[in-house]
């Protein structure tokens, strides 16, 4: 009896694990999966937030270096003799800084000619087209503006190194994926961190463009001496004018009691009414 009992112990002892051992690997994927899947967001914020500490990748151990990426603008506004030739001075200069014209509009007033360019040249010819162009005429209104985009710069760069971390976790959990169930939630995830890595190329495309490419908004004008001017009116033809405004007013004035005449009817109506009880009062 007992050794029946011992040797039915040591089958149990030897079956259990075999059991536990098919249990797991049917549903080992699941776990593994289910784990990954989980900890992603965590890993990204983990990531992200050691990034932004400066204790894990090499972009934000990097010290912001002020001025490296810089915008620049200005805004000029010249009065000329000659509007044809200032313009075609203008060409001339920013052509041999290497710029370009991104937008014109010509206006043509009866007092005077102006013609509006946006310039794109170079940051490193910036200054010095600027001096050039103020060299065209006399210059009524001149100014420029420097807007320091390098902290914004590395934080679009250190979030984009982080997106794209998280696609390929992502990518990488859609091929192991089996279930239609999981396979449509991490697309869906995909399809937003996809929209948002787009979204940062975009603006950092656009900080790119306006770094290396300043913008010169300058205004040509050209006054014109022979445009017909108002005459001048003296006192007594403005007197006279005011006299026959005043008479005017007056008609109107007119015009505008007799519009009421059924409510003066209906008053003096009211009058005679109230004067006539008074007076068989009295009696």
């Amino acid at each position: 009896m007992k050794t029946t009992l011992k040797f039915s112990l040591y089958v149990w002892i030897l079956f259990i694990p075999f059991l536990s051992a098919c249990g797991q690997s049917g549903s080992s994927y699941k776990t593994e999966s289910t784990a990954d899947y989980a900890a992603t967001e965590e890993a990204t914020m983990a990531t992200f937030v050691n990034q932004q500490d400066g204790t894990e990748g090499g972009t934000s151990n990097e010290p912001i270096v002020q001025g490296l990426h810089v915008i620049k603008t200005g805004n000029m506004q010249i009065q000329v003799q000659d509007l044809d030739k200032a313009k075609e001075i203008v060409l001339q200069k920013v052509k041999a800084n290497k710029g370009f014209t991104s937008a014109a509009n010509y206006n043509d007033y009866s007092y005077q000619k102006t013609q509006n360019i946006t310039i794109r040249v170079a940051s490193s010819n910036f200054e010095n087209l600027m001096k050039e162009l103020a060299n065209i005429g006399f210059v009524e209104n001149q100014s420029q503006n420097s807007q320091d985009v390098s902290e914004e710069f590395v934080d679009i760069e250190a979030r984009l190194k982080t997106k794209k971390e998280v696609e390929n976790r992502y990518t990488q959990l859609l091929k192991d994926a089996k279930t239609i169930s999981e396979i449509l939630e991490i697309e869906d995830k995909l399809r937003v961190i996809r929209e948002e890595i787009e979204a940062k190329e975009g603006r950092l495309r656009y900080l790119k463009d306006q770094v290396s490419l300043s913008t010169i908004n300058l205004t040509l004008t050209q006054k014109l001496e022979n445009y017909s001017k108002p005459p001048e009116r003296s006192f007594f033809s403005r007197l006279f004018e005011n006299m026959g405004e005043g008479w005017d007013d007056f008609l109107m004035f007119v015009v505008g009691v007799m519009r009421l005449w059924v409510f003066w009817i209906v008053l003096a109506g009211i009058i005679f009414i109230i004067a006539k009880w008074r007076k068989a009062r009295k009696k």
